[in-house]
Protein backbone atom coordinates (compact mmCIF):
# COMPACT_ATOMS: atom_id res chain seq x y z
CA UNK A 1 0.00 0.00 0.00
CA UNK A 2 2.66 2.38 0.47
CA UNK A 3 4.36 1.29 -2.43
CA UNK A 4 1.44 2.44 -4.33
CA UNK A 5 0.29 5.60 -2.64
CA UNK A 6 4.15 6.54 -3.65
CA UNK A 7 3.57 6.14 -7.51
CA UNK A 8 -0.34 7.78 -6.82
CA UNK A 9 1.03 10.74 -5.71
CA UNK A 10 4.35 11.19 -7.93
CA UNK A 11 1.90 10.72 -10.65
CA UNK A 12 -0.34 13.48 -9.47
CA UNK A 13 2.20 15.71 -8.39
CA UNK A 14 3.43 15.82 -12.00
CA UNK A 15 0.68 16.14 -13.66
CA UNK A 16 -1.22 18.45 -11.40
CA UNK A 17 1.15 20.44 -10.01
CA UNK A 18 -0.23 23.03 -7.96
CA UNK A 19 1.74 25.53 -9.00
CA UNK A 20 4.59 27.26 -11.64
CA UNK A 21 6.98 27.04 -9.12
CA UNK A 22 6.65 23.19 -8.86
CA UNK A 23 8.45 22.75 -12.42
CA UNK A 24 11.62 24.02 -13.24
CA UNK A 25 10.48 24.08 -17.06
CA UNK A 26 8.15 27.18 -15.97
CA UNK A 27 11.15 29.66 -15.91
CA UNK A 28 10.99 32.64 -17.87
CA UNK A 29 13.46 33.22 -20.91
CA UNK A 30 13.99 36.72 -19.25
CA UNK A 31 14.64 35.43 -15.62
CA UNK A 32 17.18 32.72 -17.72
CA UNK A 33 18.84 35.83 -19.04
CA UNK A 34 18.92 37.84 -16.03
CA UNK A 35 20.47 34.14 -14.43
CA UNK A 36 23.28 33.89 -16.94
CA UNK A 37 23.81 38.09 -16.72
CA UNK A 38 24.49 37.43 -12.86
CA UNK A 39 26.80 34.36 -13.21
CA UNK A 40 28.95 35.57 -15.74
CA UNK A 41 29.56 38.99 -13.86
CA UNK A 42 30.46 37.24 -11.26
CA UNK A 43 33.03 35.28 -13.15
CA UNK A 44 34.30 38.33 -14.16
CA UNK A 45 34.94 39.72 -10.64
CA UNK A 46 36.59 35.92 -10.18
CA UNK A 47 39.44 36.62 -12.15
CA UNK A 48 41.78 39.52 -10.70
CA UNK A 49 42.97 40.95 -14.46
CA UNK A 50 39.14 41.32 -15.54
CA UNK A 51 37.94 42.63 -12.32
CA UNK A 52 39.98 45.67 -12.74
CA UNK A 53 40.90 45.83 -16.35
CA UNK A 54 37.31 45.09 -18.32
CA UNK A 55 35.20 47.77 -18.13
CA UNK A 56 32.51 45.44 -17.96
CA UNK A 57 32.60 44.53 -14.59
CA UNK A 58 30.62 47.18 -13.26
CA UNK A 59 27.49 45.81 -12.53
CA UNK A 60 25.69 49.07 -13.55
CA UNK A 61 27.11 48.86 -17.11
CA UNK A 62 25.13 45.17 -17.19
CA UNK A 63 22.09 47.25 -17.13
CA UNK A 64 22.73 50.27 -18.92
CA UNK A 65 20.86 51.34 -21.81
CA UNK A 66 22.60 49.72 -24.97
CA UNK A 67 24.44 47.06 -22.65
CA UNK A 68 21.44 44.71 -21.93
CA UNK A 69 21.07 44.67 -25.71
CA UNK A 70 24.11 43.83 -26.18
CA UNK A 71 24.60 41.08 -22.96
CA UNK A 72 21.55 39.53 -24.82
CA UNK A 73 23.26 39.14 -28.33
CA UNK A 74 25.81 37.70 -27.01
CA UNK A 75 24.15 35.35 -24.69
CA UNK A 76 22.09 34.09 -28.17
CA UNK A 77 24.97 33.77 -29.50
CA UNK A 78 26.12 31.42 -26.55
CA UNK A 79 23.20 29.43 -26.80
CA UNK A 80 22.93 28.87 -30.60
CA UNK A 81 26.78 27.41 -29.73
CA UNK A 82 25.29 24.90 -27.67
CA UNK A 83 21.93 22.56 -28.51
CA UNK A 84 21.29 21.64 -25.30
CA UNK A 85 20.95 25.07 -23.72
CA UNK A 86 18.88 26.22 -26.42
CA UNK A 87 16.33 23.17 -26.09
CA UNK A 88 16.27 24.24 -22.79
CA UNK A 89 15.36 28.08 -23.42
CA UNK A 90 12.70 26.68 -25.82
CA UNK A 91 11.15 24.65 -23.63
CA UNK A 92 10.95 26.88 -20.77
CA UNK A 93 9.56 29.56 -23.12
CA UNK A 94 6.68 26.92 -24.19
CA UNK A 95 5.78 26.78 -20.70
CA UNK A 96 5.86 30.48 -19.60
CA UNK A 97 3.37 30.80 -22.65
CA UNK A 98 1.43 27.96 -21.82
CA UNK A 99 -2.18 28.78 -19.63
CA UNK A 100 -2.27 27.42 -16.06
CA UNK A 101 -4.62 25.02 -15.50
CA UNK A 102 -7.64 26.32 -13.64
CA UNK A 103 -7.47 25.03 -9.54
CA UNK A 104 -11.22 23.81 -9.78
CA UNK A 105 -10.32 21.65 -12.88
CA UNK A 106 -7.15 20.50 -11.12
CA UNK A 107 -9.11 19.51 -7.95
CA UNK A 108 -12.17 18.25 -10.02
CA UNK A 109 -9.61 15.75 -11.93
CA UNK A 110 -7.83 14.68 -8.73
CA UNK A 111 -10.68 13.77 -6.55
CA UNK A 112 -12.41 11.63 -9.03
CA UNK A 113 -9.17 9.68 -9.67
CA UNK A 114 -8.68 9.21 -6.23
CA UNK A 115 -12.04 7.96 -5.06
CA UNK A 116 -12.58 5.78 -8.18
CA UNK A 117 -8.84 4.50 -7.28
CA UNK A 118 -10.10 3.97 -3.88
CA UNK A 119 -12.89 1.94 -4.91
CA UNK A 120 -11.31 -0.18 -8.02
CA UNK A 121 -8.34 -1.32 -5.10
CA UNK A 122 -11.03 -2.03 -2.09
CA UNK A 123 -13.94 0.29 -1.61
CA UNK A 124 -16.60 -1.42 -3.46
CA UNK A 125 -15.84 -4.37 -2.07
CA UNK A 126 -15.95 -3.54 1.26
CA UNK A 127 -19.24 -1.60 0.70
CA UNK A 128 -21.02 -4.58 -0.69
CA UNK A 129 -19.77 -6.71 2.67
CA UNK A 130 -20.98 -3.70 4.65
CA UNK A 131 -24.28 -3.29 3.09
CA UNK A 132 -24.57 -6.83 3.57
CA UNK A 133 -23.67 -7.40 7.79
CA UNK A 134 -25.90 -4.34 8.17
CA UNK A 135 -29.00 -4.84 6.13
CA UNK A 136 -29.25 -9.11 7.09
CA UNK A 137 -27.56 -9.01 10.36
CA UNK A 138 -24.96 -11.76 9.44
CA UNK A 139 -21.36 -11.08 10.54
CA UNK A 140 -18.33 -10.20 8.12
CA UNK A 141 -16.90 -13.35 7.30
CA UNK A 142 -20.49 -14.98 6.98
CA UNK A 143 -22.01 -12.39 4.45
CA UNK A 144 -18.47 -12.70 2.71
CA UNK A 145 -19.05 -16.58 1.90
CA UNK A 146 -22.83 -15.49 0.91
CA UNK A 147 -21.84 -12.93 -1.55
CA UNK A 148 -19.03 -14.90 -3.03
CA UNK A 149 -20.78 -18.39 -2.95
CA UNK A 150 -23.43 -16.92 -5.48
CA UNK A 151 -23.05 -17.62 -9.27
CA UNK A 152 -19.93 -14.99 -10.25
CA UNK A 153 -17.63 -15.98 -7.09
CA UNK A 154 -15.38 -13.90 -5.62
CA UNK A 155 -16.03 -11.19 -8.62
CA UNK A 156 -19.85 -10.47 -6.73
CA UNK A 157 -17.57 -8.75 -4.19
CA UNK A 158 -17.50 -5.41 -7.22
CA UNK A 159 -20.86 -5.96 -8.31
CA UNK A 160 -22.60 -2.98 -9.14
CA UNK A 161 -18.60 -1.29 -10.10
CA UNK A 162 -20.27 0.29 -13.52
CA UNK A 163 -22.75 2.62 -11.68
CA UNK A 164 -20.26 3.06 -8.85
CA UNK A 165 -17.54 4.48 -11.26
CA UNK A 166 -19.65 6.89 -11.79
CA UNK A 167 -20.98 7.68 -8.59
CA UNK A 168 -17.06 7.97 -6.93
CA UNK A 169 -16.07 10.25 -9.88
CA UNK A 170 -18.79 12.62 -9.24
CA UNK A 171 -18.50 12.10 -4.90
CA UNK A 172 -14.57 12.54 -5.09
CA UNK A 173 -14.86 15.07 -7.50
CA UNK A 174 -17.42 17.57 -5.52
CA UNK A 175 -15.74 16.78 -2.17
CA UNK A 176 -12.11 17.61 -2.83
CA UNK A 177 -13.17 20.93 -4.63
CA UNK A 178 -15.44 21.88 -1.37
CA UNK A 179 -13.19 20.42 1.05
CA UNK A 180 -10.23 22.42 -0.39
CA UNK A 181 -11.91 25.75 -1.25
CA UNK A 182 -13.59 25.72 2.42
CA UNK A 183 -10.09 25.05 4.18
CA UNK A 184 -8.28 27.65 2.23
CA UNK A 185 -10.78 29.72 3.23
CA UNK A 186 -10.24 28.93 6.98
CA UNK A 187 -6.78 29.14 7.02
CA UNK A 188 -7.09 32.67 5.66
CA UNK A 189 -9.79 33.61 7.76
CA UNK A 190 -6.69 32.91 10.64
CA UNK A 191 -7.85 29.46 12.25
CA UNK A 192 -5.40 26.99 12.49
CA UNK A 193 -5.38 23.56 10.89
CA UNK A 194 -7.12 21.40 13.05
CA UNK A 195 -10.41 23.87 12.87
CA UNK A 196 -9.56 23.94 8.48
CA UNK A 197 -9.56 20.18 8.79
CA UNK A 198 -13.00 19.90 10.63
CA UNK A 199 -14.97 22.41 8.58
CA UNK A 200 -13.48 20.58 5.50
CA UNK A 201 -14.48 17.79 5.89
CA UNK A 202 -17.95 18.87 7.01
CA UNK A 203 -18.72 21.20 3.75
CA UNK A 204 -17.35 17.89 1.42
CA UNK A 205 -19.45 15.67 3.08
CA UNK A 206 -22.72 17.70 2.80
CA UNK A 207 -21.52 17.99 -1.26
CA UNK A 208 -21.44 14.35 -1.06
CA UNK A 209 -24.66 13.25 0.32
CA UNK A 210 -26.47 15.69 -2.49
CA UNK A 211 -24.97 12.59 -5.16
CA UNK A 212 -24.86 9.94 -2.74
CA UNK A 213 -28.13 9.69 -1.42
CA UNK A 214 -30.27 8.63 -4.78
CA UNK A 215 -26.83 6.43 -5.64
CA UNK A 216 -26.73 4.68 -1.96
CA UNK A 217 -30.82 4.11 -2.35
CA UNK A 218 -29.87 2.48 -5.81
CA UNK A 219 -26.75 0.77 -4.21
CA UNK A 220 -28.38 -0.91 -1.14
CA UNK A 221 -31.40 -2.05 -3.22
CA UNK A 222 -28.68 -4.10 -5.65
CA UNK A 223 -27.30 -5.48 -3.28
CA UNK A 224 -30.29 -6.32 -0.52
CA UNK A 225 -32.43 -7.73 -3.72
CA UNK A 226 -29.69 -9.75 -5.22
CA UNK A 227 -30.58 -13.55 -6.54
CA UNK A 228 -34.17 -12.98 -5.22
CA UNK A 229 -36.96 -13.51 -7.25
CA UNK A 230 -38.36 -11.26 -9.47
CA UNK A 231 -35.10 -9.17 -9.11
CA UNK A 232 -33.12 -10.99 -11.41
CA UNK A 233 -32.68 -8.18 -14.04
CA UNK A 234 -32.41 -5.34 -11.77
CA UNK A 235 -29.90 -2.93 -12.67
CA UNK A 236 -29.28 0.95 -11.92
CA UNK A 237 -31.93 2.39 -14.01
CA UNK A 238 -35.00 -0.40 -13.41
CA UNK A 239 -34.12 -0.02 -9.73
CA UNK A 240 -34.46 3.99 -10.29
CA UNK A 241 -37.53 3.61 -12.40
CA UNK A 242 -39.29 1.50 -10.07
CA UNK A 243 -38.56 3.78 -7.05
CA UNK A 244 -39.99 6.83 -8.74
CA UNK A 245 -42.96 5.13 -9.95
CA UNK A 246 -44.00 3.85 -6.60
CA UNK A 247 -42.45 6.77 -4.49
CA UNK A 248 -42.24 9.26 -6.88
CA UNK A 249 -38.58 12.00 -7.79
CA UNK A 250 -38.59 12.16 -3.89
CA UNK A 251 -38.17 8.31 -3.31
CA UNK A 252 -34.88 8.67 -4.58
CA UNK A 253 -34.01 10.91 -1.30
CA UNK A 254 -35.23 8.33 1.08
CA UNK A 255 -32.78 8.41 3.62
CA UNK A 256 -31.15 11.84 2.68
CA UNK A 257 -31.25 13.55 6.34
CA UNK A 258 -29.19 10.68 7.81
CA UNK A 259 -27.17 10.04 4.74
CA UNK A 260 -26.08 14.13 5.38
CA UNK A 261 -24.96 13.49 9.02
CA UNK A 262 -23.05 10.61 8.25
CA UNK A 263 -20.70 12.10 5.32
CA UNK A 264 -20.51 15.25 7.03
CA UNK A 265 -19.47 13.63 10.76
CA UNK A 266 -17.66 11.16 8.61
CA UNK A 267 -15.28 13.18 6.65
CA UNK A 268 -15.16 16.44 9.73
CA UNK A 269 -13.91 13.38 11.98
CA UNK A 270 -11.70 11.59 9.22
CA UNK A 271 -10.28 15.17 8.65
CA UNK A 272 -9.59 16.27 12.10
CA UNK A 273 -8.46 12.96 14.06
CA UNK A 274 -5.71 12.44 10.83
CA UNK A 275 -4.56 16.46 11.25
CA UNK A 276 -4.50 15.91 15.35
CA UNK A 277 -2.23 12.77 14.51
CA UNK A 278 -0.17 13.72 12.03
CA UNK A 279 0.71 17.49 13.10
CA UNK A 280 -0.57 17.80 17.12
CA UNK A 281 0.76 14.09 17.68
CA UNK A 282 3.69 14.80 15.09
CA UNK A 283 3.35 11.36 13.44
CA UNK A 284 4.28 13.41 10.08
CA UNK A 285 7.71 13.35 11.20
CA UNK A 286 7.85 9.61 10.05
CA UNK A 287 7.21 10.38 6.84
CA UNK A 288 4.98 8.54 4.30
CA UNK A 289 4.15 5.88 7.12
CA UNK A 290 3.38 8.22 9.37
CA UNK A 291 0.79 9.84 7.35
CA UNK A 292 -0.62 6.63 6.54
CA UNK A 293 -0.60 5.87 9.69
CA UNK A 294 -2.49 9.18 10.70
CA UNK A 295 -5.48 8.65 7.98
CA UNK A 296 -5.99 5.04 9.49
CA UNK A 297 -6.38 6.37 13.35
CA UNK A 298 -8.49 9.06 11.63
CA UNK A 299 -10.36 6.68 9.67
CA UNK A 300 -10.73 4.24 12.76
CA UNK A 301 -12.14 7.20 14.78
CA UNK A 302 -15.13 8.08 12.59
CA UNK A 303 -16.92 5.02 12.68
CA UNK A 304 -18.31 6.52 16.14
CA UNK A 305 -20.89 7.91 13.84
CA UNK A 306 -22.23 3.81 12.57
CA UNK A 307 -25.52 3.89 13.72
CA UNK A 308 -26.45 6.64 11.65
CA UNK A 309 -25.05 4.77 9.01
CA UNK A 310 -27.57 2.03 9.99
CA UNK A 311 -30.04 3.44 10.00
CA UNK A 312 -29.72 4.84 6.55
CA UNK A 313 -28.44 1.33 4.92
CA UNK A 314 -31.83 -0.07 6.79
CA UNK A 315 -34.16 2.73 5.78
CA UNK A 316 -32.44 2.64 2.12
CA UNK A 317 -33.65 -0.91 2.10
CA UNK A 318 -36.65 -1.05 2.91
CA UNK A 319 -37.90 1.49 0.40
CA UNK A 320 -35.86 -0.93 -2.01
CA UNK A 321 -38.17 -3.54 -1.17
CA UNK A 322 -40.65 -1.74 -1.53
CA UNK A 323 -41.72 -1.65 2.44
CA UNK A 324 -42.45 1.93 3.68
CA UNK A 325 -39.53 3.37 6.07
CA UNK A 326 -39.63 3.94 9.52
CA UNK A 327 -38.56 7.33 11.14
CA UNK A 328 -34.61 7.75 12.19
CA UNK A 329 -36.11 7.51 15.60
CA UNK A 330 -37.70 4.80 15.15
CA UNK A 331 -34.86 2.85 13.42
CA UNK A 332 -33.01 3.35 16.65
CA UNK A 333 -35.55 1.81 19.32
CA UNK A 334 -36.37 -0.96 17.08
CA UNK A 335 -32.78 -2.19 16.22
CA UNK A 336 -32.06 -1.56 20.07
CA UNK A 337 -35.31 -3.54 20.72
CA UNK A 338 -34.30 -6.37 19.08
CA UNK A 339 -30.47 -6.86 19.33
CA UNK A 340 -29.62 -4.32 21.84
CA UNK A 341 -27.11 -1.31 21.04
CA UNK A 342 -24.84 -3.48 19.96
CA UNK A 343 -27.14 -3.55 17.25
CA UNK A 344 -26.55 0.02 15.80
CA UNK A 345 -23.43 -1.29 14.89
CA UNK A 346 -23.69 -3.93 12.66
CA UNK A 347 -20.90 -3.93 10.34
CA UNK A 348 -18.45 -1.72 12.12
CA UNK A 349 -15.73 -4.21 11.14
CA UNK A 350 -15.54 -3.84 7.64
CA UNK A 351 -16.84 -0.26 7.77
CA UNK A 352 -14.30 0.92 9.69
CA UNK A 353 -11.74 -0.86 7.13
CA UNK A 354 -13.40 0.99 4.15
CA UNK A 355 -13.01 4.27 6.50
CA UNK A 356 -8.99 3.57 6.65
CA UNK A 357 -8.90 2.69 2.94
CA UNK A 358 -11.36 6.05 2.07
CA UNK A 359 -9.45 8.40 4.51
CA UNK A 360 -5.69 7.46 2.93
CA UNK A 361 -6.86 8.05 -0.28
CA UNK A 362 -9.42 11.13 0.19
CA UNK A 363 -7.77 12.88 2.98
CA UNK A 364 -3.73 11.27 3.18
CA UNK A 365 -3.60 11.99 -0.52
CA UNK A 366 -4.05 15.65 -0.69
CA UNK A 367 -2.32 16.62 2.37
CA UNK A 368 0.84 14.99 1.10
CA UNK A 369 -0.28 16.82 -2.22
CA UNK A 370 -0.75 20.35 -0.30
CA UNK A 371 -4.03 20.49 -1.53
Amino acid sequence: MVKYLKYTVAALALVLPDSANANPLALSRNAMLSSIKRSRYVSDLSSPSNAFSSPSTNIDEWYEDGCDELLEASTTTTIENSRSINNDVQLCSAAAASAPVNPLIKNLARGAFLRVASDFTGGTALENIKCRVTATGDNAFKSTSAICDAPGGWLNLWSGTPSRTVEGALLGAVFLVASAATKKQVIGMGAGKNLAALAGGVVGGVAQAVIMTPAGMVFTSLNVNKGKPGYENDNAITVSQRIIKEKGFGGMYVGGGPMAIRQASNWASRGLFTELCRTNLNLSRFGLIGEIGSGAIGGIGSCWNTPVETVRVLMQRDVGMGIEPKTFNGYITHEIEEGGVAALFRGVTPRAVQAIWQTVFMVVVPNLLGI
